[in-house]
């Protein structure tokens, strides 16, 4: 009834007879779809398209496009997720609710005011005082500093910085969303860390990047004392660019892992005399940036790669895919779970002794915790030398493990806790003017979603689409083969010299072209002053005329095919012309007249 929330029933058939119609996907909307999935969309939102149609067919018994549910799906995340605007509408709230339960937090959110009054978001920084303090009491004296892009209907960039622990852990520290990786954004990013973590000028620290032009810069401004590293993988992977060869990359990965001066110039003479360029092309990387040999003591890493970056941005690559305030929520969330882990100490032991081989010799000093090969002193743990000294010494190896490697140490990373926040309807309301979405950046092409793989990276299996590709190829070679095979045989299948490239058709039926195309390229006549153009590569009227005439996709197939046939007829003639030769080249035979 129109006033009432119900309906009546004018006619009725009992008994139904026909089929069961499953075309009814059209009267069904997509908000109808995502209604009665929510409970799955929560428990697994990576859920796929076509998952979700088959999913409809089988419980309601009708078919719906992927169009619907891709609407349906999209639908449903942002009643999950809230709309974009509304993320961002909140992010003053939600730095003021990290504040508060988070006491020593540092949140920064900066937005670009417009002339119309309008708020845009601009960057959005955020470090918990549990994880400086943690850095600061529990790991170790090293930092790496990337960006990734974020690949959601967020657009932007999230830069990071990840420590270390003492368990060879990855340890981040703080991050922030940006609109784009720049100078500007990496050294406002460096100056709020520098405040965080008390790097003063860098004096005992060290940094390892994947060379960023902007960060390169900011770095060298605000941390001039700092020991800069660069990752050697993309070192390496530049290295093979230039120069192919497994012995290049070998040689480097010699020279980047000796410990000592000499082995790292021994190295390197080495691969001078494969090649100067490749010797001095490192050479020009500055080797105190990517050699073990020259790293400083102290920080107890010896690393040599920005692996804790990239391990950190493939635990948080499906987090990147979602609105700002969700990814933000997820990277608390496991930092927060990540902390109630348990941890077990590594074993290692130091060494203090003069231990000799089978060609060189070491001196260890157990006292100092030396070694001249230098690796005690990078990395803290010890070496080979070290280890046969104390087993000849009968001791505790524990007792010469650095206190960085220590259960008390290790847990003081972790002993300060996130405390929980509550959830947005319980956020302080602030009085700054919510900021909209960042100016949309058009971007030349297609939005990348995927990162970017290097030239020297192995790619992976051919996808669907190049099989198609290739299969479309060889069907459309075998398509021209057989009309070219047709074409040169008559209605009986005979081989035919007569080709008719889209001539008339006279009243019998028969091909007539005006030009004579379909003639043998023996029965053209050719006069003297043709025969010279062609001999000087300029083409002759006939062959213009009939290029011309040329009009049919047909004609087009057969180009090669002509051009060939011409090419050796004409050679035959200007044979017979010049040396009076026949055409098997007996010179006996009469010259030909051509007029």
């Amino acid at each position: 009834m129109s006033d009432e929330a119900s309906f009546q029933i004018k006619s009725l058939k009992p008994v139904h007879k026909c089929a069961r119609n499953y075309k009814l996907g059209s009267m069904v909307t997509y908000a109808w779809i995502g209604s009665h999935y929510t409970r799955e969309f929560l428990l697994r939102q990576k859920m796929s398209v076509r998952k979700l149609r088959t999913a409809v067919s089988q419980k309601f018994g009708i078919h719906v496009s992927v169009g619907q549910c891709r609407r349906a799906k999209k639908y449903e995340l942002q009643l999950i997720d809230g709309t974009i605007v509304e993320h961002y509408a909140k992010l003053w709230s939600y730095a003021e609710e990290i504040r508060r339960s988070n006491l020593g937090s540092t949140v920064k959110l900066d937005v670009n005011h417009m002339p119309d009054g309008k708020n845009y978001f601009s960057k959005f920084y955020v470090c918990f005082d549990a994880l400086k303090k943690g850095w600061k009491e529990g790991c170790r004296k090293i930092i790496g500093l990337d960006g990734c892009f974020l690949k959601g209907i967020c657009k932007g960039e999230l830069l990071c910085v990840v420590g270390k622990d003492e368990n060879n852990g990855i340890y981040p520290i703080a991050w922030a969303v940006v609109c784009v990786e720049n100078k500007e954004n990496w050294r406002w990013f460096l100056d709020l860390l520098i405040d965080d973590l008390g790097l003063n000028l860098g004096y005992g620290y060290s940094v390892i990047s994947n060379q960023h032009k902007g960060w390169i810069e900011a770095v060298k401004e605000l941390l001039p004392y700092v020991e800069h590293r660069q990752c050697a993988k993309h070192i390496s992977q530049n290295l093979r660019k230039r120069y192919s060869g497994a012995q290049y990359e070998s040689i480097f990965w010699k020279a980047c892992k000796a410990t000592t001066e000499v082995d790292f110039k021994v190295a390197m003479k080495e691969l001078e005399v494969l090649d100067p360029s490749a010797h001095q092309y490192l050479m020009d990387k500055d080797p105190k940036t990517w050699s073990r040999a020259y790293f400083q003591p102290g920080r107890c890493c010896d690393v040599v790669e920005n692996g804790m970056l990239e391990s950190f941005n493939a635990v948080i690559v499906d987090a990147r895919k979602k609105p700002i305030i969700t990814m933000l929520e997820e990277l608390r969330m496991y930092m927060m779970e990540r902390g109630l882990r348990h941890y077990q100490v590594l074993p290692s032991g130091l060494n203090q002794f003069e231990v000799r081989g089978t060609t060189d010799a070491y001196e260890v000093d157990l006292e100092e915790r030396t070694c001249s090969c230098k690796l005690w002193q990078l990395n803290g743990v010890g070496c080979v030398h070290s280890v046969a000294a104390i087993s000849f010494m009968n001791r505790d190896v524990e007792s010469y493990v650095d206190k960085m490697f220590s259960s008390i140490t290790y847990m003081k990373a972790y002993k300060f806790r996130l405390a929980p926040m509550n959830g947005s309807n319980l956020w302080p309301a602030t009085g700054y003017s919510p900021p909209l979405p960042p100016v949309h950046r058009t971007m030349p092409r297609r939005p990348a979603t995927k990162r970017k793989r290097d030239t020297t990276e192995t790619p992976n299996q051919s996808s669907k689409k190049s099989k198609i590709t290739t299969q479309t190829q060889n069907k459309g070679k075998e398509q021209v083969k057989g009309v070219a095979k047709a074409l040169n045989q008559d209605d009986e299948g005979n081989q035919s010299n007569a080709v008719n490239d889209g001539g008339a058709v006279n009243d019998g039926g028969e091909a007539v072209n005006e030009l004579h195309v379909q003639q043998d390229y023996d029965e053209v006549e050719l006069t003297p002053l043709e025969l010279d153009a062609l001999a000087n590569g300029e083409p002759s009227q006939v062959h213009v005329q009939e290029q011309e005439a040329r009009e049919t996709p047909l004609a087009t197939l057969l180009k090669k095919i002509r051009r060939k046939k011409s090419e050796r007829i004409i050679k035959l003639k200007l044979g017979k012309k010049v040396s009076g030769a026949d055409a098997l080249g007996n010179s006996e035979a009469k010259p030909v007249t051509l007029e």
